[in-house]
This record gives structure tokens, C-alpha cells and sequence, in this order.
């Protein structure tokens, strides 16, 4: 594989790379400088794949944190009320400072460049393998079929040699954030080999720091405002101090001094700071050009900076959290750590929404930070809700295959979510919250029929069939009810008792006459005989086990009724609990 001696021309921040659709959906490749500087005319980020798009938000949000935050000029401590006050005037103003921000590139502009010969941005300088060549960009792009490591592609097997330079950088950050674990080969200057082999230190995390989270961030009208909407810059549940700004947000990584080739193990609290976590270097890696410096041919790719997940609360506000009695026993613990929570790929994120918005009983505050932030400037009325209606929560991320070795599935969904949702404590949240669970519950109870039905059938084989068509009709039951729980969490009301009562009996019946009408798509489908009794066991017929279809429609119909009965009132909303969107992980 050749590469360059000459210096590839490509500068990070000022070079054209960013993939954008405007407000009037055309679109665009900018630079970080002109995405910053046009942010309100932009909807948002399209990487190659959706997945990329919040690796590169989060790379903004560490440029704004370190080049905009908010500071006192005599070097004093600012209160909770100044950082309000310079967020909302930036709000207000609808546009960042390019000042600040053109000055803070300029002044680490070397830091930026793609083959800086010391500090190359997001890799290692000279970096190579023990005894091989690198690899080809298809160790780099995660959807490029391969017989090992195959991710849902529509590319055509050998079809790529080479990238263009915007396309390997947003596959550089790609990988930093997602890179997959297994065994990697050792690079010259890694003392962390056996037996010429590189793995993840044991009860480590292998992935890279989002492949071990379930990413959220939170969208607004526009660029500018989904930056802003998560650039948390106070948090009242953050250990290490309150205030998230300036130099207390963190040094990321081009600011650092030293480049090195090895991999550097977990320690406790690492990454510490929301910067740091937003460009933690998870991998030692090196682009490889070709001789005209114009496109990239190749990659080295090693374990790097192995990140501590473990209560990660006060660095990381981009994922919701659960508490872990298994990770307590396992490191010896005082008391139950917080772990993050990771997507399920196979579950739509309204299903989990108690994870996002709601604290845990016992107070545990597990939200993720960025909707914490949100819940505070509506509580100080910077965004009321006439403002801001609704925000969209986007869930992003990677889930893994055969001990996260190889990428499995993307995860990519995002729900808009009334703005009276986002207090915790509301009647609004909670009776949403409550609603949801019991949509869950009434399609367990249509599966529960459809196995009923199969066992009136008298088919010997009716347990494997009904295994089969119950997971089947869950998917079906779940589709069918998705628009119209996601149009009710966006425009769900904030306005008294009354209104949030009508507003639930109205959604609980829409739910109830799909599963009923689903239900009887089934019989028909079937057509069984209604009377026709089946037993599973000789001795069941001595008792009341016995199974009709007629009676698996009484016991459906009664058992959705009571769920979903029309005349509920929210009277125990403070029980709402919906099931978890996100997988429980470590």
C-alpha cells in the first residue's frame, strides 16, 4: 500500500467535511467554522450513515464549551444565575460568537490539520503495526460488507478501495466513538501484547465510549438550537461542582501534549468532564493517504484510552442511567453504582420514555443530563413552553455482535416529546408515563390470546407455532399503535387535571380499538371454531384448564378492558413506570 511523504492540504476546522440539510432541505458539506457560522439555517447533520451524526454534535458541543462558555472577566466564580443569564442572552440572540469561536480554532489551528506531523487531529503520528501493513478502509467504514463483519449495507462486496478526505474523517470519528472491541494487532509501542495479540483489559470496555452507552442528544428547530439545547452548563446532581464551563468543562483531546501508542487501562472517574467524554480517544489510529495527499487508502487501528463507565454521571450527559447491584458486587462497592444504559435496537423509544424523563423510586435522578438541563430552563423560564412546544429526543448508537467484536445493528429513532413531559414531577409526565406502561401491558395481553388461541387449536406442535406467532403479533400490535402513542407524547397537555384526564381516556381507547381490531384480524385469519375445548394434559379435564377460543376473546377482552378501562383516573400516577427502551448492559 503506498503512501504520501507530502503533506495532505486538509484542515479539520476550516476545510469542508460536516454533511448538512438546510431548512429548505437542500444540502451542503461545510466546515466547522462555516457550520458554526450558519448553524441557524442548517436542520442538521447527515453523516454516511445516521450514526454519525451525533459523534460530530458532540465534537461541536467541546469546540463551543471550550471556545464560548461562559466566564467571569475578573476571575471570579460565576453563580448559577450569570450562567443562565449569558445562555439565554445567547438564545436570545439566535447565533453564536464567531469570534470567540474563529479565535479558539485559530489559536490550535495546528491541532486540526489531518497529518499534522505531531499532533494529527484524532490520531497518533507514525504509527504502525508490529510485522504488517495496514489496513484497507474497510476496517475503517463500519457498513462495508466483509465475511467477519458484516453491518446492513447496501454496498456491493470490494466496492470501496479509497475515501475521500471529508469521508475519512467522518469515519475517524466514527470509529473513536463506536470502534467495535475483539483482537486487535499490535502497533510498535504497545507493551499491552500477548502472544502478538492486543485484547480489551478483562471487564473492560472494549467498544469505543458510545458503543458502551445509549446515546440521546436533543433536537431544536435548527443547529443552533439543538447545540444549545445540549450544552449543559449547570447541573445541580454533578459531584465535581455544579458549573460546566470553561476550563471546569474539560481539555479534549487536541489540546493535550502528549500523542502516544499505548493503550492506556480504566481508571476510575476517566473520562471526568463532559469535553473529554465528547472526544475521548478510545482507539490509537492513523490515517493512510495515497501519493497525491487526496484520498485515504488505509487505517492503523489499535486499543487506546480505555474509558471508566462506572457512575460516569458527572461526564457524561448524553445517556440515561440505571443502578447496578451486579457491577456493586463485582468491584466491591459501598454502595450500588449508576451504569449506562444502553439502546435495544428492537424496541422504539417511546416504549422507554420513564427512562429518559423520569427519577427512579428513592430519588435516584438517572435521567440523562441534557434533559435535566432542559427541565431547569423551564423551571427558570428561559424556555417556557410557549417557546419551546416540544423537544426531539434522538436515540443513536451501535449494538454488537459475538463479545461486541462486530457491529450488529445501528440504532436511530427519534421522538417528539411535549415540553410538559420534561418535569419529572408533573401530573403531565407521570400520567403519560402511565399510559405507556399500560400499552405495554395490553399487547402482552394480545400475545397472551394468540398463544391461548394456538393451545385451542389442539395442535400437537401449537407451543412452537405459538411461540413464533406471539412474536410476531407483539411486532405487529407495536406497529400499529406507534404513530399514534408518538403524536401523543408530542402534543400531550399541560393544562389542569381535567384536561390530562380526557386527554389519557382518549389515548388508552384509541389503544384499546386497535388491539381489538388486530384481534379480530387474527380470528379471521384462523378462522377456529369457537366452542371447540382442547386440554393440554388428561387431567386438566377434571378442572377449568381447558381452552376455546371463545373463551381466550372473553379472557382477552376482560383483562384489556380493565387495563385500559376508560373510566381511570391517574390517581397512582406517581407509580408510572414505563419498561426500559434501553438495555441494562454491565
Amino acid at each position: 500500500m503506498d503512501e504520501t511523504d507530502a503533506r495532505v492540504a486538509f484542515s479539520v476546522a476550516t476545510d469542508p467535511w460536516i454533511p448538512v440539510i438546510y431548512l429548505d432541505g437542500s444540502r451542503g458539506e461545510l466546515s466547522i467554522v462555516d457550520v458554526f457560522d450558519g448553524a441557524a439555517s442548517i436542520r442538521r447533520i447527515q453523516g454516511d450513515v445516521p450514526m454519525q451524526e451525533l459523534p460530530i454534535v458532540r465534537l461541536l458541543l467541546a469546540i463551543l464549551y471550550r471556545a464560548d462558555s461562559p466566564s467571569d472577566a475578573d476571575g471570579g466564580v460565576l453563580s448559577k444565575k450569570d450562567v443562565l443569564d449569558l445562555w439565554h442572552s445567547l438564545w436570545t440572540a439566535g447565533k453564536f460568537d464567531m469570534d470567540c469561536i474563529r479565535g479558539y480554532l485559530e489559536h490550535f489551528s495546528d491541532r486540526f490539520w489531518l497529518d499534522d506531523p505531531s499532533h494529527p487531529f484524532y490520531q497518533v503520528p507514525d504509527l504502525e503495526y508490529v510485522g504488517k501493513e495496514p489496513d484497507g478502509v474497510d476496517e475503517l467504514v463500519a457498513d462495508v460488507p466483509k465475511p467477519e463483519k458484516f453491518l446492513f449495507s447496501m454496498r456491493a462486496r470490494g466496492a470501496i478501495s479509497d475515501l475521500s478526505l471529508a469521508e475519512g474523517v467522518r469515519w475517524l470519528i466514527f470509529q473513536q466513538s463506536y470502534a467495535p472491541a475483539g483482537i486487535k494487532t499490535p502497533v510498535v509501542g504497545n507493551s499491552h501484547v500477548k502472544s502478538g495479540k492486543v485484547y480489551a483489559p478483562k471487564g473492560s470496555v472494549g467498544t469505543g465510549l458510545l458503543g458502551a452507552e445509549g446515546g440521546v442528544f436533543l433536537e431544536g428547530e435548527n443547529l443552533f438550537q439543538t447545540l444549545m439545547l445540549n450544552w449543559v452548563l449547570f447541573d445541580e446532581k454533578r459531584k465535581n461542582g455544579h458549573l460546566i464551563c470553561g476550563n471546569a468543562a474539560g481539555i479534549p483531546s487536541w489540546e493535550t501534549e502528549e500523542t502516544i501508542p499505548d493503550l492506556v487501562p480504566a481508571t476510575t472517574g476517566n473520562p471526568e468532564d463532559p469535553v473529554s467524554a465528547f472526544t475521548w480517544q478510545s482507539r490509537r489510529m492513523r490515517l493512510v493517504f495515497d501519493e497525491t495527499g487526496q484520498r485515504v487508502v488505509g487505517v492503523v487501528s489499535c486499543y487506546g484510552d480505555i474509558p471508566s463507565i462506572v457512575n460516569g454521571t458527572d461526564a457524561e450527559p448524553m445517556t440515561a442511567w440505571r443502578k447496578s447491584e451486579a457491577q456493586q458486587k463485582k468491584l466491591g462497592l459501598p454502595s450500588v453504582p449508576l451504569m449506562p444504559r444502553v439502546h435495544d435496537s428492537e424496541r422504539a423509544i417511546w416504549r422507554g420514555l420513564s427512562a429518559l424523563v423520569a427519577k427512579e423510586e428513592g430519588g435516584k435522578d438517572c435521567r440523562p443530563g441534557v434533559v435535566r438541563w432542559v427541565e431547569l430552563l423551564q423551571e427558570e423560564d428561559i424556555l417556557p413552553r410557549e417557546t419551546l412546544p416540544y423537544v426531539a429526543i434522538h436515540a443513536q448508537g451501535m449494538s454488537y455482535g459475538t463479545q461486541s467484536s462486530v457491529f450488529e445493528d445501528g440504532v436511530d429513532d427519534v421522538l417528539d416529546v411535549s415540553s410538559a413531559l420534561l418535569r419529572h414531577d408533573s401530573r403531565a409526565c407521570l400520567s403519560s408515563l402511565k399510559v405507556i406502561a399500560q400499552a405495554d401491558e395490553a399487547v402482552e395481553l394480545l400475545v397472551r390470546f394468540v398463544r391461548n388461541v394456538q393451545r385451542a387449536s389442539g395442535d400437537k406442535s401449537a407451543k412452537d407455532k405459538a411461540r413464533v406467532k406471539s412474536s410476531y403479533v407483539r411486532v405487529q400490535a407495536f406497529g400499529e399503535i406507534d404513530h399514534l402513542c408518538r403524536d401523543r407524547i408530542a402534543h400531550f397537555p399541560d393544562d389542569g387535571d381535567t384536561v390530562i384526564d380526557e386527554y389519557c381516556i382518549e389515548w388508552r381507547a384509541e389503544i384499546r380499538n386497535k388491539l381489538l381490531f388486530l384481534e379480530g384480524g387474527y380470528l379471521r385469519e384462523c378462522a377456529p371454531s369457537l366452542f371447540a375445548e382442547r386440554y393440554e394434559k388428561p387431567e386438566d379435564k377434571k378442572s377449568d384448564r381447558g381452552m376455546t377460543v371463545g373463551k381466550a376473546d372473553a379472557i382477552f377482552r376482560a383483562s384489556l378492558n380493565k387495563t385500559l378501562s376508560l373510566l381511570y383516573k391517574e390517581k397512582d400516577s406517581s407509580k408510572a413506570v414505563g419498561s426500559a427502551t434501553m438495555s441494562e448492559g454491565m
